[in-house]
């Protein structure tokens, strides 16, 4: 959604709407849809894929710090914070499924 309408998210969130904040909010979004295609790639192919898992989970990290960062400044009204959340939700799972990608191999 962020990359076909990212108007719509940006209002959702509180954000100024403009042609620069459309079209940065737009390439997040690409950049976050392919960390996501990553994901359900190595998710779904037979081989360990914990590098893409790690990676995939930093991007979810970062993405959780940037928009806290960005309601702390006034970017983002605070319902803005349910976007961080899922996205700190997700690094709990993809670390979580890392683990138990170390204890199959150990065990």
């Amino acid at each position: 959604m962020q990359v076909i309408a990212p108007a719509f998210v940006l209002n959702f969130v509180g954000a100024v709407i403009d042609a620069t904040t459309s079209q940065l909010f737009a390439t997040i979004g690409m950049f976050m849809f392919l960390f996501g295609a990553m994901m359900i790639h190595a998710l779904y192919n037979e081989e360990n894929n914990r590098v893409a898992v790690i990676w995939s989970g930093l991007q979810k990290l970062g993405a959780s710090v940037a928009v806290f960062i960005g309601i702390l400044n006034g970017v983002f009204v605070p319902i803005a914070a349910g976007v961080a959340l899922f996205d700190l939700f997700s690094v709990v799972l993809f670390f979580y499924y890392l683990k138990t990608l170390k204890s199959d191999a150990s065990g």
